[in-house]
């Protein structure tokens, strides 16, 4: 390090306070880049939700990490200044430049569970949503690089000692003392809370010790900070997970009996295959909307109209940090996201009674499918195939011949209808569309809104899309019916995920609830729930009306009946982290 960073010029002994100003000014850029990555996930929006203390431990963190890396500069540099400083500044500027460009398609700071996922960053779709979302605010980092190189040229070497050296490590902590006390400060001064000890406890313990509990891993991150941040995840990955039979004994009592999740009596559809298709990013507002005279989705309007069809357009979104992977996560399983990493990454080892293993370790399903318009590798799509019992799957590479070429919904849903044959019966097979992902800076198909000027530009190219995504399909589902598919198919139609209404600019406008389709599931409307209720329900739903054998039924309640109880309860995410990371169900062979 030192033979890199070699000066002409012997480096002269100084005290912090004998440095000259270029020297203050490059530890003042790198603490710049921090404020820059936390601020532009606190005015972007992507922070869950702020306290008042916020910003001040968000200060202190931003502190304590620029301490503690420019003294670690240091003691690789032995005391150099100049060379300390560059390795300071080259990790705030990457750290900010990364997470900043990462949240534009993922909206999460970069974790590690998230690093384990930096094959899919080379998708197509991953790169033009992140391209996109240039603006004239990323000039930051052309100007911030700009001045460090003038100020770094200008800058004279010198040399700390390694006593001198440890004062940043006193500035760090007490940057932790203060964060302390102005949380404690907040807490018991606050009527609210001042008699809550349960609450200052987690709140205390989430800001020094355990990122992983509190369910909102942006803010978690950014009152924490990096370093922090990357030390507790590090840490929780050799943290063992092994369930006692305690714990095995409650999340068990929880789920059963399975008499309160599904219905007692019920006339079974009569199907052989079961198609799962996820409209990425539907959300049920464009259901039923009609603009200058136009409806918006015809064909899913045909389909809510129809009383043979369950419909369900109040159905709140579950994911969390994963996003269409944790979608996908919980309709094949039935249990919740883990709150504060990638649930992909940590289930990739496992087997679970997913829908598809269930189909065939239950029922006569001898093919099971999936159609992913991506590369096979995004989300650890390959891995969790089979998790999930998933032995065949057809990405990108299959769909189009040119990977460069731009695919859309009317490749995927052409692709399907040549792939889904009667020749595979009976099957479980899972389409994923594509064409309604962010960004919404221009649209797919007809122009439907061109003269509208009462609706934001995003969010008319989000309805024209919508539109698109509907009509092909409409030709996908034509094509089952051509082939005598249709009548034997259980058809389910969801979307993966919420559309992100910010980038619609349609906040306080339009709600995140997101549509359910059961087609030929002889569900009758009157005496099954149409209300709220949680992608977690789907599972259940699905396990209940296919009246699959299993003990395991999901954490959700099933919708084939009028009263519901609602599966999205604290214990319920609790326990979902026990069954993911303790490996439940490894053990209940």
């Amino acid at each position: 390090m030192n033979v890199f960073f070699k000066n002409k010029v012997p480096s002269k002994k100084v005290s912090f306070a004998g440095l000259g100003r270029c020297q203050w000014n490059l530890v003042a850029l790198s603490i710049l880049n921090l404020f820059f990555l936390h601020y532009y996930f606190y005015f972007a929006g992507l922070l869950e939700w702020t306290f008042m203390y916020s910003i001040p431990t968000n200060i202190c963190s931003i502190l304590f990490d620029s301490c503690f890396l420019f003294f670690l500069g240091l003691i690789l540099c032995r005391g150099n200044i100049k060379p300390a400083l560059a390795i300071l500044y080259s990790i705030t500027f990457l750290w900010s430049f990364v997470n900043v460009f990462y949240s534009r398609f993922f909206f999460q700071y970069m974790s590690i569970s998230a690093i384990e996922e930096a094959h899919g960053l080379l998708d197509g779709v991953v790169i033009d949503t992140m391209m996109t979302g240039f603006s004239w605010l990323d000039l930051y980092y052309i100007s911030s690089l700009t001045l460090f190189l003038f100020f770094y040229r200008k800058s004279s070497n010198y040399h700390i000692s390694l006593s001198e050296s440890f004062c940043l490590l006193k500035v760090a902590l007490f940057s932790l003392l203060f964060m302390f006390i102005v949380y404690s400060a907040y807490h018991f001064l606050n009527p609210r809370y001042r008699n809550n000890w349960e609450m200052y406890g987690f709140r205390i313990s989430e800001l020094f010790c355990d990122i992983t509990r509190g369910g909102t891993p942006n803010l978690a991150h950014f009152q924490t900070g990096a370093v922090r941040s990357a030390i507790f995840e590090t840490a929780n990955l050799f943290v063992s997970h092994e369930l006692t039979n305690e714990e095995r004994n409650e999340i068990k009592n929880y789920y059963l009996p399975v008499e309160h999740r599904v219905t007692e009596s019920l006339e079974k559809p009569h199907v052989k295959n079961v198609l799962f298709i996820l409209l990425e990013s539907f959300l049920s507002a464009p259901i039923d909307l009609v603009v200058d005279g136009q409806e918006i989705t015809p064909f899913l309007n045909s389909l809510k109209r129809d009383s043979t069809v369950y419909y369900n357009g109040k159905m709140h979104p579950n994911i969390t940090c994963g996003e269409s992977g944790d979608g996908q996560f919980i309709y094949m399983t039935g249990i919740l996201p883990l709150r504060y990493k990638m649930t992909v990454g940590a289930i990739k080892n496992q087997i679970l009674p997913a829908i598809p293993r269930l189909l065939k370790e239950k029922k006569e399903t001898k093919h099971t499918e999936i159609i992913v318009p991506t590369n096979p590798y995004l989300w650890q799509q390959k891995d969790v195939n089979y998790v999930y019992g998933i032995d065949r799957m057809y990405s990108i590479n299959d769909i189009c011949s040119n990977t460069d070429e731009v695919i859309d919904d009317s490749n995927i849903f052409q692709f399907a209808s040549h792939v889904i044959t009667p020749n595979i019966e009976p099957f479980f097979s899972m389409v994923l569309s594509l064409s309604t992902h962010s960004p919404y800076d221009s649209f797919i198909g007809e122009n439907l809104l061109a003269t509208n000027t009462s609706l934001p530009k995003e969010y008319r190219n989000y309805l024209n899309t919508c539109h698109f995504t509907d009509e092909q399909l409409r030709l996908f589902i034509e094509s089952l019916k051509a082939n005598r598919l249709y009548e034997r198919t259980l058809i389910v139609i969801v979307a993966d995920h919420h559309a992100h209404i910010d980038r619609l600019n349609m906040v306080g406008k339009i709600d995140e609830s997101i549509p359910l389709f059961i087609v030929n599931g002889n569900i009758d409307r009157l005496s099954s729930w149409t209300s709220a209720c949680n992608q977690l329900d789907v599972y259940t739903t699905l396990v209940d009306l296919l009246d699959i054998d299993s003990e395991w039924m999901g954490l959700g309640h099933t919708l084939l009946q009028p009263k519901y109880q609602n599966s999205l309860t604290d214990e319920a995410w609790r326990l979902s982290e026990w069954i993911i990371e303790g490996n439940y169900f490894s053990k209940l062979k």
